[in-house]
């Protein structure tokens, strides 16, 4: 919600906040933006009486403000919805999702297409090292990086937030259980999945695991948008070798050989899906292995 608020203010909006115990380095970016922060969840705070209010997927039925706000007859919507609606239309939204290494991938992504011109936008789920700020607008630019939650939406919208993105292209990182609070089990967040793939269009590329059996499940379900794989396996489309360095493949051709100051094989594959991506936004693939080293 940090970095929807922060595409609100870069977009012309006056936003205001609330939330329970901000801290850094959020409260900071978001302070620094000028954005006023009210701590906890009020009654009183219906006096702000905004325009909308963009309502987190933490706040739930019995909160004091969300109460006010329904009692009230106060217009509202969801985070996704509205970043759908005022952000990612008409714009190549490439969309990062997985059970984890979403930010870490999107982080990556953002930077390559940085490094190689396109100035993306992107929201990402922490401050990259790269960037001074979590989120941009880059409202030039047809690029718009962001992660792919399967957490559901909001209080009023059970379905998940990747849904409202509408991606051009997906990186399907990986699929395990998780988020018991919500799925009874790992069918459901696969259906999820494919709910996500059902959105994507057929001039659209899906870029995911080969060695996630989850994944594969996910796109027997019905394909309808051309895909590739990464990962180790000699039958990727994009193919990582870790010797002498991490050397990437595509079509059984070397594009690059890179170093990575992220460690473990986890993230050499993170950076494969994100090569693989920014090569689908028009970057050649040896321009995104030579991003990677710095």
């Amino acid at each position: 919600m940090g970095g929807v608020a922060q595409l609100a203010v870069q977009a012309g909006h006056k936003v205001t906040g609330c939330d329970a115990g901000v801290y850094p380095p959020m409260s900071d970016q978001l302070r620094g933006l000028g954005i006023e922060l009210y701590e906890g969840y009020g009654e009183e705070q219906l006096s702000i009486h905004p325009d909308l209010w963009v309502i987190g997927n933490a706040i739930s039925r019995g909160n004091p403000l969300l109460e006010a706000i329904l009692n009230a007859g106060e217009p509202y919507t969801s985070g996704p919805q509205w970043i759908s609606e005022h952000i990612l239309q008409g714009r190549h939204v490439m969309a990062v999702a997985g059970t984890h290494g979403k930010t870490t991938t999107s982080s990556v992504l953002a930077w390559i297409l940085e490094a190689c011109g396109k100035a993306p936008g992107y929201l990402i789920g922490g401050v990259p090292s790269n960037f001074s700020h979590s989120a941009r607008l880059s409202p030039e630019s047809p690029y718009f990086v962001i992660e792919g939650d399967e957490y559901d939406t909001c209080f009023f919208d059970k379905r998940s937030k990747f849904v409202h993105y509408c991606p051009r292209t997906a990186i399907l990182n990986n699929l395990e259980y998780d988020h018991a609070d919500i799925f009874p089990n790992l069918e459901a967040i696969e259906r999820q999945f494919h709910h996500l793939v059902r959105t994507i269009p057929s001039h659209g590329k899906v870029i995911f695991n080969e060695a996630s059996e989850a994944l594969h499940r996910v796109l027997k379900m019905g394909l309808w948008t051309p895909a590739e794989s990464f990962g180790t396996s000699p039958v990727c489309d994009w193919r990582l070798v870790e010797h002498e360095g991490a050397r990437l493949f595509a079509g059984g051709k070397e594009v690059g050989r890179f170093e990575l100051s992220l460690p473990g094989e986890h993230n050499l594959l993170n950076a494969s899906a994100a090569v693989a991506a920014a090569v689908n936004a028009g970057v050649s693939a040896e321009r995104a292995v030579d991003a990677l080293s710095r």
